[in-house]
């Protein structure tokens, strides 16, 4: 008898739970699958991004330190010029503003070997040059000397009562305080949004009384161009202490442009009509905190050359007239946009500039020659009192050493901004190792990396 073997089929109910569950598990898989991607994209992208940032801060760095060394071998470079300049105005060459041009003279460090057509066509060739194929971004640099600035810290080289009143009378001069009625005077004729009004004198001590040691306020005679301490009591932080975050007088130098927000009456209109016209531009500032006290006769705006003669001799024709005034400026700003060269060998040219005197090489013999000698364009030589010529000329330089310099590279997606300010006053003493010399790239008083 033939029994045959039943064969077993699984139950229904069993072919779905196995159905589930093969879903399920693909399910499962796919999401571990999207995570690992994610992930791994993600941590993709975070290295990538690392890796630009890295790059971009060595080239900012990079920038930074060409910058510095193009700086310090200005003096080989002017050895090149002086012979074409000596022969042009019969005086040496002063220091050249090579500074100003570092932009360009650094583009072949900066620029992506795709992007150099430009360099190209003004006949550079980078066909043999060895570690400029293969640059990861871009770069770009700029240099403003510190030193054609109106120096509102405690000058380097100067103490005591002669560094205040020094400040104070700049500073006066500056914000036209000499003048019968000055276009800045509705900058100090309105409270403040705490109800406080700042004077001219006002601000001007409460500079000062940052940044001197003693806790005596300190007053300001513009008349006798002098400054006191002592005479109307201790320095006034009252108001300091109305602000939402209460401070006090640091009675200590600043140590950053940006310091001089918290000094009285450097608010957003004074800031933006003398300390930097133009937001973030430091080539636009008027006023520094890092130069020594001297001012660079070829570096210096108009304004601020001004300001410094007539802190000296408030009395001439171009500081009590406003006419006067405003062709001194447009006449020098016009020169320099023409002859884009340092005008001025030696402090006394300034000097003799503006009291007519010189030769036909001279600026001024220059102008007359040109323009003509009644012209209405130039401004009225001027007498400067013989007991100020030889102090007014010992304020003034015809060279820099204090600059800052801003690099910003960009690679990919990731920029790095460094800001910094760099010394190579061979006068200043650094701290140690270094003490008692200057590096030959000078030393940096300020360094910030964004």
């Amino acid at each position: 008898m033939n029994h045959r073997k039943k064969t077993s089929h699984p139950k229904r109910s069993e072919e779905g739970v196995a159905l589930i569950m093969a879903i399920a598990t693909i399910a499962i898989l796919s999401v571990m699958l999207v995570d690992m991607h994610e992930k791994t994209g993600t941590a993709f992208a975070v290295s990538t991004s690392q890796r630009n940032a890295l790059q971009a801060e060595y080239m900012a760095k990079s920038a930074t330190n060409l910058t510095r060394l193009l700086i310090a071998k200005e003096p080989e470079v002017r050895r090149f010029v002086d012979p074409l300049y000596r022969g042009a105005t019969g005086r040496s060459a002063p220091q050249l503003p090579v500074w100003n041009f570092v932009n360009e003279l650094l583009a072949p460090f900066c620029t992506p070997e795709d992007q150099r057509d430009t360099l190209m066509e003004l006949g550079v060739d980078f066909g043999d040059t060895v570690g400029f194929d293969n640059l990861p971004g871009s770069c770009q640099v700029r240099a403003v000397s510190e030193n054609g600035k109106v120096n509102v810290n405690d000058p380097l080289f100067l103490d005591g009562e002669q560094a205040r009143n020094g400040v104070a009378m700049q500073l006066f001069s500056l914000t036209g305080g000499q003048l019968p009625e000055s276009p800045y005077d509705a900058l100090f004729n309105k409270e403040d949004e705490t109800g406080t009004l700042t004077t001219r004198i006002d601000l001007i001590t409460a500079v000062i009384d940052w940044w001197d040691r003693d806790i005596q306020r300190t007053d300001f005679d513009p008349g006798a161009g002098e400054t006191r301490t002592g005479g109307t009591g201790t320095e006034d932080d009252a108001l300091y202490q109305l602000n939402e975050d209460p401070y006090r007088n640091k009675n200590a130098p600043f140590d950053s442009i940006q310091e001089l927000r918290l000094v009285r009456g450097f608010n957003d209109d004074f800031w933006a009509t003398f300390v930097e016209p133009i937001p973030n531009d430091p080539a636009s500032r008027l006023m520094t905190i890092y130069a020594s006290g001297l001012i660079n006769v070829n570096e210096a705006s108009p304004q601020v050359l001004l300001g410094r003669i007539c802190s000296f001799a408030p009395e001439v024709s171009l500081c009590i007239d406003p006419l006067e005034s405003v062709k001194f400026v447009q006449i020098l700003t016009t020169i320099r946009q023409l002859i884009p060269i340092p005008l001025f060998s030696r402090p006394t040219d300034l000097i003799n500039f503006v009291e007519g005197k010189g030769t036909e090489k001279d600026l001024y013999g220059m102008l007359t020659g040109f323009l003509g000698p009644e012209s209405e364009l130039i401004f009225a030589p001027i007498e400067i009192p013989a007991e100020q010529r030889t102090p007014l000329a010992r304020s003034f330089a015809t060279s820099a050493s204090i600059f800052t310099i801003e690099a910003i590279a960009l690679v990919g997606r990731s920029q790095v901004r460094i800001e910094s300010v760099v010394n190579f006053h061979s006068r200043w003493v650094p701290p140690p190792p270094n003490t008692g010399r200057i590096p030959g790239l000078g030393v940096f008083h300020y360094y910030r990396m964004n």
